[in-house]
């Protein structure tokens, strides 16, 4: 475990860098539906760092009680980075 609390992964970018032509693979499966960005952080005193932009749909705050779509391939990605979803009041979305 790292000083912020996270576990290490494999991750394996390749590709042209654009839409349709990257594969992004985590721990061998490719997530890159499940993003909508990546940034990759490199220092020379720190372990390389990965921050994943998630495909999440939008959701309005000024509701009692919001509907949260979260898309099944991003909630894939997030179960696999450890999300527990909640038993009560998620949705699963249509796989986009």
């Amino acid at each position: 475990m790292s000083k912020h609390g996270t576990h290490s992964r494999a991750l394996h970018i390749s590709g042209t860098g654009l839409p349709g032509g990257t594969t992004v693979q985590l721990d061998g499966e490719d997530i890159a539906a499940a993003l909508t960005g990546l940034t990759l952080r490199m220092g020379t005193k720190d372990r390389p760092t990965a921050v994943l932009d998630v495909v999440l749909h939008d959701l309005s705050t000024d509701v009692a009680e919001p509907r949260i779509v979260v898309p099944t391939k991003s909630r894939a990605l997030l179960v696999q980075l450890g999300w527990t979803p909640p038993v009560d009041g998620e949705q699963q979305g249509d796989g986009s």
